[in-house]
């Protein structure tokens, strides 16, 4: 299990270095790409359930959200982290997302998606950590939505994540 967290973080860290530069040269060469940031923030969250433990657990929340410093009634994000691997010699699992964004309504939304690697013991990642999962999907606004976020943990002060969403 070494070996694959091994050659799973080289080609995160790899695709981390490749993702930001190759999705803003995409956008400006391809005519009629938009390129947006958009930036959510919310507080810091307790799941609102857990089930299981190790391998398949599954932890769903639901939380009021700030999009580019504005609160307004529906906005909210929702989601769940499902542990698919865990490497109990260094203490670590992967977690897959489902990560549901509403932003002023439900009609528009940003889906993300993806896996990040977690310490075993925690809930979540540790403050001041970043983890970059891919832009799944959008409706209305974000109708056709792709790209990534890149998501801190800012701690006791709650969580930021930056879209560099490409239409």
């Amino acid at each position: 299990m070494r070996i694959l967290r091994a050659a799973v973080s080289a080609g995160l860290i790899a695709a981390v270095a490749l993702v930001a530069p190759a999705a803003e040269a995409s956008a400006k060469e391809q005519p009629g790409v938009k390129a947006a940031v958009v930036r959510i923030w919310h507080p810091a969250v307790t799941p609102t359930g857990v089930i299981g433990s190790g391998l398949g657990t599954v932890r769903t929340w639901f939380t009021p959200t700030t999009v580019d410093g504005a609160s307004a009634p529906g906005q909210y994000m929702t989601g769940t982290l499902t542990t698919v691997a865990v490497d109990a010699s260094d203490g670590t699992e992967w977690r897959t997302s489902n990560l549901v964004f509403v932003v002023g309504g439900e009609s528009n939304q940003l889906v993300v998606g993806g896996v990040s690697l977690y310490p075993a013991t925690s809930a979540t990642i540790a403050t001041g950590t970043q983890t970059i999962r891919p832009i799944i999907g959008g409706s209305g606004a974000y109708n056709g939505a792709r790209g990534y976020v890149v998501t801190t943990n800012l701690g006791p002060r709650g969580w930021l994540h930056v879209f560099h969403v490409l239409r």
